[in-house]
């Protein structure tokens, strides 16, 4: 009876597990991976590279900073451009659409882009035994 309840929740997404794996490949075999993204409202990447609604990331070692990638999305800081101004680039996981090695493009994985859903924001509300804060002056 318990496997059968378990079975109907809603399963943890696989897809961040999958693009892990092809980013681990090419870590291994010394592959650059490359990253397809369907750009939204909810990306935030450089939009002067954006074509045609979408916009294609090396995320080798070499090429990122700080990348983390969960369930909910994909994040690096990169360089662009002639001035290598970095850019700290957000991407839901939904709007990935491909991953691969860029030697061996047959061992990459495509993903149907999903509409993001926007994330509920906490608003916190002060509580009742709390203090108004006061600006602080900065000198």
């Amino acid at each position: 009876m318990q496997n059968f309840q378990n079975q109907q929740e809603e399963p943890k997404p696989i897809r961040p597990y999958l693009i892990r794996a092809v980013l681990e490949y090419c870590r291994d075999t010394g592959a650059t991976p490359y990253v397809v993204v369907q750009v939204d409202d909810y990306c935030r990447v450089p939009t002067e590279y954006v074509r045609e609604g979408q916009i294609v990331f090396d995320v080798s070692d070499e090429a990122v900073h700080k990348f983390n990638i969960d369930d909910e999305a994909m994040t690096f800081q990169a360089r662009f451009g002639e001035n290598n101004v970095i850019f700290d680039v957000y991407v839901p996981v939904n709007r990935i659409s491909m991953v691969m090695p860029l030697e061996y493009q047959h061992c990459g994985f495509t993903f149907k882009v999903l509409p993001t859903q926007p994330l509920e924001e906490k608003v916190d509300e002060p509580s009742e035994n709390m203090a108004p804060r006061r600006p602080t002056r900065v000198k």
